[in-house]
């Protein structure tokens, strides 16, 4: 679906106000410096883990050299890349002297980290059903071990690939040799994007985790430029502190790493709202549940007209809703048992809509006739009396059936 240009602003606009709203809904700057101080904790274990498989096969050798260079050149300031790389080296030597005992202490360590992410990420993606314990063991540990390798390995070749091509890379028009300093920030752009597509226990459109990826690729690298340029023309903390400098820095480096990765998270948890309805938009409106429960009722009846159920993917893309207010949507009809969801993760209509009274869905989302306690003082009876009066009168207007009205 292509937008004209003013179109293509406002909805623009529109979403960038909705991800500031939610960047602070979630509280993003304060989990952030939560997060930097989980990684303190934990960084040790995860690199000492990392070190630890990888020195078991000698064939990837070469590729650990490449992942450490990458690291201190591309992730953290050069101000405290000589000291990081000091660190990695006593960890690599030290990794081989582990006892069982000390890899499986180190091990839950780092799991804790990787469960205080997924955490944070489920709350972006607004995810209610955790993953099993060996759904999580499995993940964390192919995150922890695999990650690594493959990442090395595509340094290495990417290595390769460059030495094959200093000969004739130059002569590119427009790039030359400048082309190969994009490649560490792709490799960053690919990494978030992999991080956004399988760390959140919810589907998420590979266009959507790219795109995050994408824009927190770019502003880390702006990030990291800026920081660079602060570091050395304002060396407030190497003043300050002396020697002890590093401290401060990396600590500040490691919030603003994932405040970033907490933007991008947040581009991808809610790019589903881009093709929200422009009188909708991302804000909602008075009654837009009661709405859009009817749609997506009416979504499901015309699935079911022709046998199928309707996945979650299907909904979205036909009414426009982001993942989290659909699910919600489906979470309460479920509950008032309207709706139910297949073996297949499915869903389809748990009762014919000729069963179904538009009143049903109206006392569900938008209001119910007050219960009022036998002890309730006379004018609160009363309220509630002209309440229930009043909701007749409504429930009368709405006692059609979905079917009469799903074929208006």
């Amino acid at each position: 679906m292509r937008f004209p240009l003013p179109e293509l602003l406002r909805r623009l606009l529109r979403l960038s106000r909705f991800l500031l709203r939610r960047f602070i809904q979630d509280r993003c700057p304060q989990v952030a410096a939560s997060l930097t101080y989980t990684t303190l904790l934990s960084l040790v274990p995860v690199l000492t883990i990392t070190l630890t498989v990888i020195s078991a096969f000698p064939v990837f050798g070469e590729w650990v050299t490449h992942l450490k260079i990458f690291i201190v050149t591309n992730l953290v300031p050069e101000m405290a890349a000589k000291i990081i790389t000091v660190y990695m080296q006593q960890f690599s030597e030290n990794a081989g002297r582990l006892t069982a005992l000390g890899l499986v202490a180190l091990a839950v360590t780092a799991f804790l980290l990787m469960l205080t992410i997924e955490h944070v990420f489920n709350a972006i993606w607004r995810v209610r059903r955790q993953r099993s314990l060996v759904q999580r063991f499995l993940i964390y540990w192919a995150v922890l071990t695999l990650g690594p390798v493959l990442m090395g390995a595509s340094l290495s070749l990417t290595s390769y690939l460059i030495g094959l091509s200093q000969g004739w890379i130059g002569h590119i028009p427009l790039l030359g040799a400048d082309a190969l300093n994009i490649v560490p920030a792709l490799l960053t752009t690919a990494a978030l994007a992999l991080l956004y597509r399988l760390l959140p226990n919810r589907h998420v459109p590979f266009s959507h985790a790219l795109a995050g990826g994408v824009v927190a690729g770019a502003i880390f690298e702006v990030v990291k430029k800026g920081f660079a340029v602060y570091l050395t023309n304002i060396p407030t903390y190497t003043l300050v502190y002396g020697a002890f400098a590093i401290i401060p820095i990396f600590l500040i480096w490691v919030y603003l790493s994932w405040l970033v990765v907490l933007v991008g998270a947040e581009i991808a948890a809610n790019l589903s709202h881009w093709r929200a309805a422009p009188a909708k938009g991302a804000e909602g409106s008075p009654g837009g549940g009661f709405y859009d429960a009817l749609r997506v009722l009416r979504a499901l009846h015309d699935a079911q007209q022709t046998g199928e159920a309707a996945s979650l993917n299907r909904l979205r893309r036909r009414l426009h809703l982001g993942f989290d207010e659909l699910e919600e949507i489906l979470g309460r009809l479920a509950s008032a048992r309207f709706v139910q969801q297949t073996a297949g993760g499915d869903w389809m209509a748990a009762r014919g809509m000729e069963d179904i009274r538009v009143r049903e869905i109206f006392h569900a989302y938008v209001f119910a006739p007050p219960v009022v306690a036998t002890d309730a003082e006379p004018n609160e009876a009363a309220l509630a009396e002209a309440l229930r009066t009043i909701s007749g009168h409504c429930d009368d207007a709405m006692d059609a059936s979905l079917s009469i009205l799903f074929q208006r």
